[in-house]
């Protein structure tokens, strides 16, 4: 008979089992079933037989196949400039002496961290016929009007996403030594030869491992579907499948085959992606590796530190300072004059009461209450996995990684089949509850609090546990008094991400919207949307505000006060200090 141990591993394992399948396996099923068995919940027909014509219809149906070529174009298209424009990036901080080297390398964190769709919105207040830069003559008619279609949406995205290829070619280039430019040098190559013929492809595999990650977001991606792409008629995937599962008379067939195109195309990329990084080419640092000299770009320096510096300006300052002054202006046409400005905007933002104060804290409660949970669920998975071996640690981080390339609108399309259409499940009352919004948060952002908490439980010694378990410390006991107390900062980081990331989760937002009122990304989108965007703009900069300051200071409280344990602190926490 098994022991209360084994029986209670078995009963850990189900429950997580059976979270998965709810939270992902299940809906994502369902969104598959419908697109080969059509009327799968037509009460009147039946579930019906198997069948290709849904799939047949979104082939070739012109709106469906326009929304597919425009994505897939796109997708190409901004990828190559942004992994284009991170390349370049990366190069000028790891590899030249550009001076203001810490300011010029916030840039893409900060870039990394501010929502997509936000900045889109701030574009649009910038480039519109009468914001902020058309106002002060800055942006001539034919840029404007090119802004608003396809090189606009290029544009967006490669500043959006270009922090994405600067950290992957960032990482490459600190593996890559100095040894190849020394042994070109002795030959009489110029270091830009060197550069041309023996880094760039030895970069190569990691270029394009940036080039595909980027493709794959630009394809996912529904901020700038849902705004800019929305308001020039530009139909992206994502958008569609939205509005298929939004607009009357609904067609969970046709979503579900778009659903399934867009994830063919990531499954491509994911494909690419495994098969880059079995490349040896890949494995740059060796023994002998030397630190890669700075090459001195002399006068040259100033002029580059400036074209860097406009880059981060344009992708995250210009944008924030948009929303700022439209937040604090009457009217965007009226522009910059003492009679156009006002506090009513951000006063009603942060009124008690007000839809868009309401909005702010059922965001930030939703937020809190997934990061709580994803936070716990995630110690408790990683611990399980860790126990469990080498294999089953592969296939969970297997899963974690394809979980985050699910699309938020496909996974939100699946909420919608379970908790509305199949039977059982549609008889809770889930459907329209902001329960049920958490529940897709949860989905959405438990892989990545995971894989901080995987790769943080993998720095300790298994020779610890084993010390602590040959002293009789059960399970609880050394996860509470060893693993806890050794991640806790990394713990607190995967909590903080979920926790900003639900705060402006947008597909999940929109889809999934509970019936007593939106969260704040969807009615920041649809203030826009109705040209309410003054009151859009101060709920968008409280939002970041709150958000910032609410984090940080956890942050800064944590960590202070697990630096005020000392080493002391922390032995007597794992119960060292009486065995001294």
């Amino acid at each position: 008979m098994p022991s209360a141990g084994a029986l209670g591993r078995h009963a850990f394992t189900a429950a997580i089992g059976g979270a998965f399948v709810l939270l992902i396996a299940l809906p994502l099923g369902l969104v598959l079933a419908q697109v080969f068995m059509p009327a799968l919940f037509d009460a009147e027909a039946g579930p019906g037989s198997f069948s290709l014509a849904a799939l047949a219809h979104s082939l070739c149906d012109p709106r469906s196949v326009l929304a597919i070529v425009h994505s897939l174009l796109l997708a190409c298209i901004a990828a190559a400039s942004a992994t284009a424009l991170g390349f370049l990036y990366a190069l000028v901080m790891q590899r030249t002496d550009v001076p203001w080297r810490p300011a010029l390398a916030l840039a893409p964190w900060l870039v990394f961290l501010t929502p997509g769709y936000l900045k889109a919105l701030a574009w649009v207040l910038l480039m519109a016929p009468r914001g902020y830069l058309t106002q002060f003559g800055l942006v001539p008619v034919w840029l404007q009007h090119a802004f608003f279609g396809l090189p606009g949406l290029v544009f967006v995205h490669t500043l959006n996403l270009f922090p994405l290829a600067y950290f992957i070619a960032a990482s490459a280039m600190t593996g890559l030594g100095g040894e190849f430019e020394d042994a070109a040098r002795t030959v009489g190559a110029s270091p830009w030869q060197a550069w041309l013929r023996i880094n760039l492809p030895l970069l190569g595999p990691a270029v394009a491992l940036a080039f595909l990650a980027i493709f794959a977001e630009v394809v996912a991606d529904f901020g700038m579907a849902a705004t800019i792409a929305r308001t020039i008629n530009f139909g992206l995937l994502t958008y569609s499948i939205f509005t298929a599962t939004s607009d009357f008379p609904v067609d969970f067939a046709l979503a579900g085959s778009q659903s399934l195109v867009l994830l063919s195309m990531l499954a491509l990329v994911l494909a690419g992606d495994r098969l880059l990084r079995r490349q040896r080419s890949l494995r740059l640092i060796a023994g002998r590796s030397r630190p890669a000299r700075r090459m001195r770009l002399g006068a040259a320096r100033w002029p580059v530190a400036a074209a860097t510096l406009l880059i981060g300006a344009l992708a995250v300052y210009l944008p924030l300072v948009a929303i700022v002054l439209r937040a604090a202006c009457r009217t965007l046409g009226q522009g910059l004059v003492p009679g156009n400005l006002t506090w009513r905007f951000l006063l009603q933002a942060v009124t008690p009461d007000h839809a868009a104060n309401t909005a702010l804290l059922r965001s930030l409660g939703f937020a809190g209450l997934t990061a709580l949970f994803a936070g716990v669920v995630a110690l408790l998975l990683a611990w399980r996995i860790e126990q469990g071996g080498k294999l089953l640690r592969q296939s969970v981080l297997l899963v974690a990684v394809g979980t985050i390339a699910i699309p938020g609108v496909v996974l939100g399309l699946g909420y919608i089949l379970v908790w509305d259409r199949l039977p059982g499940f549609r008889d809770l009352p889930l459907y329209g509850t902001w329960p049920l919004l958490v529940m897709g948060y949860v989905a959405a952002g438990l892989p990545y609090g995971l894989v901080i908490v995987l790769s943080a439980i993998g720095q300790i010694s298994p020779n610890l546990l084993d010390a602590a378990r040959l002293h009789g410390a059960g399970e609880m006991a050394r996860l509470t008094r060893i693993i806890v107390p050794l991640i806790a900062l990394s713990l607190l980081t995967a909590v903080l991400f979920v926790f900003v990331r639900t705060v402006f989760e947008l597909p999940m937002s929109e889809v999934l919207q509970p019936a007593d009122g939106p969260p704040a990304p969807a009615l920041i989108v649809r203030l826009f949307g109705n040209d309410d965007d003054g009151i859009g703009s101060a709920l968008s900069l409280v939002a970041i505000l709150g958000t910032a300051l609410s984090a940080g200071a956890l942050w800064l409280v944590a960590a202070r006060a697990l630096r005020s344990f000392g080493r002391t602190g922390l032995d007597a926490m794992v119960g060292m200090s009486r065995a001294r």
